[in-house]
């Protein structure tokens, strides 16, 4: 299939089609579901491009335009603190899946739903906020309500306090797009958009208009409350998204692992739901997790030898 993609206009549509050709062709070590999920990209794309009446388009402008986001908010950790966020190509392509997807009919967004796995310390902070913000207060939707919501309130800060920690030091971007960040609330003024934690302990879940809401380790929700409110309050809007992201779990009752399973059927093609995003950062069944290359597959692309880290705990 040809398709070309101006990489200087979209870096980040470039890197992330870039990073599905590596994993599908076997140049960046992946599991079957990363494999899958490259895959469906792929082939979607090949869809849109010879089936005229496919309902769905990828934008590129639209995919590119969260990333550019993303990237204009700082480190808040670490030596990088301050600097400027930077995408690696897994990321990006998570993104640019995620956001670049329209429909031909009303020109609004493919995926309501998104369902990302990762494991712990790989980049959760900046696929959680960057998106929130970005709908909140980058996509110019009037009366954007963004929530970050966790089983707990203290679950539920841990995303909200870094993205208010991003933004007090994004002075520029803060100017520019007119967000005031308030204790417990940050707001956009010109937009009637707001962000704020929200979690099952919480007065009400009942009643809300929710254009995005980031749903943080999904794995401790102990019950589908916090899940199912946020759900219903999405569906009032015409490109609302339900965004959640979770480490690894062990439940295999609860509601995290519903969406696991969902998902897995969804790569496979057991399932069909044109709507759902999903990705899956683990090993194979049959992987040994004390070997290198292994744990190459729980990051988005392999480090140099010289900066391996050691292996994630294994779910396996």
């Amino acid at each position: 299939m040809q398709y070309d993609i101006d990489a200087e206009k979209y870096p980040h549509v470039a890197a992330g089609y870039r990073y599905a050709l590596d994993v599908v062709g076997g140049r960046i070590p992946a599991c079957e579901y990363v494999q899958q999920a490259c895959q469906r990209q792929l082939d979607d794309i090949s869809r849109s491009i010879g089936e005229e009446r496919w309902l769905y388009y990828f934008d590129h402008d639209a995919a590119e335009r969260v990333c550019k986001f993303t990237c204009f908010l700082p480190h808040i950790k670490g030596p990088l603190a301050g600097q400027n966020l930077t995408l690696e190509p897994w990321q990006s392509f998570i993104l640019t899946t995620a956001f670049g997807w329209l429909r031909h009919d009303n020109n609004k967004r493919r995926f309501r739903r998104a369902y990302t796995e990762v494991p712990r310390g790989n980049g959760k902070t900046t696929l959680s906020d960057g998106p929130a913000l970005y709908c909140g207060f980058g996509e110019k939707e009037g009366g954007a309500e963004v929530y970050s919501a966790a089983r707990t309130r203290d679950q539920a800060k841990v995303a909200f306090s870094a993205a208010q920690a991003m933004l007090r030091r994004a002075t520029a971007l803060r100017t520019a797009l007119g967000i005031d960040v308030e204790a417990h609330r940050i707001i956009q003024m010109r937009s009637n958009s707001y962000f704020e934690a929200l979690s099952a302990d919480a007065d009400s879940l009942d009643g809300k208009n929710v254009h995005f809401a980031l749903i943080d380790e999904l794995h401790a929700h102990r019950d589908r409350s916090v899940y199912d409110a946020i759900e219903t309050g999405a569906g009032k809007r015409n490109q609302s998204m339900v965004w959640a992201i979770t480490t690894a779990g062990a439940d295999k009752t609860g509601i995290c692992y519903e969406h696991r399973a969902y998902t897995v059927n969804i790569l496979k093609g057991t399932a069909q739901d044109d709507t759902y995003f999903g990705i899956i950062y683990t090993i194979d069944k049959d992987d040994d997790w004390t070997e290198e290359a292994t744990w190459c597959k729980f990051r988005g692309n392999p480090p140099p030898d010289s900066e391996m880290i050691s292996p994630p705990n294994s779910e396996k």
